[in-house]
């Protein structure tokens, strides 16, 4: 039984470890993110004024919630049902 839960360990590190590498990797090679990759977009917001740009990062920041609540949820849910499904 312990060399079976030390085989499972070792995947989960190796996959944790591969998954971090990726995640750091595709972080670090992106150039700018995808909205301000519109040029109409971009020239749109930077044309506002001071209240006005701070009026849109609080829309993102606004946004941001609803989904982190989401994935939250989502994974309160598989956590809290992990021992049901063996």
């Amino acid at each position: 039984m312990s060399r079976l839960l030390r085989s499972v360990k070792g995947y989960i590190s190796r996959m944790l470890a591969i998954c971090a590498t990726y995640a750091i990797g595709v972080t670090s090679l992106a150039m700018r993110a995808a909205a301000q990759g519109c040029a109409m977009c971009y020239q749109s917001a930077a044309a506002t004024g001071d209240h006005s740009r701070a009026a849109l990062q609080h829309g993102i920041l606004i946004l941001l919630f609803p989904s982190a609540g989401i994935f939250a949820g989502i994974f309160a849910l598989i956590y809290s049902r992990r021992k049901i499904s063996r």
